[in-house]
């Protein structure tokens, strides 16, 4: 299933962050889609494909010291279009 991760962090803890990002390894679970960094908004986003909860908590559980994660399930518009009908 397909995630959506966002990471609000404090400024104080960017150039940690970054270098936890630089660094981390993902679960060999999970298919990352992309990851981004919203500039000036202290913000990480990454797209993954992840079979349970587990692995979320896998990928959020090393960050939690250093700011908030939010994990929402996503799915393509087309699909979700289809699904509606």
């Amino acid at each position: 299933m397909l995630f959506v991760l966002k990471f609000t962090f404090d400024p104080d803890h960017t150039h940690r962050v970054l270098e936890m990002w630089k660094h981390f390894r993902f679960p060999s679970e999970v298919k990352v889609i992309n990851r981004y960094i919203l500039i000036g908004k202290h913000v990480s986003l990454a797209i993954f494909d992840a079979p349970d909860a587990e692995s979320i908590l896998k990928i959020t559980a090393p960050f939690s010291g250093l700011g908030v994660a939010h994990v929402t399930p996503a799915m393509p518009l087309e699909e979700a279009i289809r699904v509606s009908w």
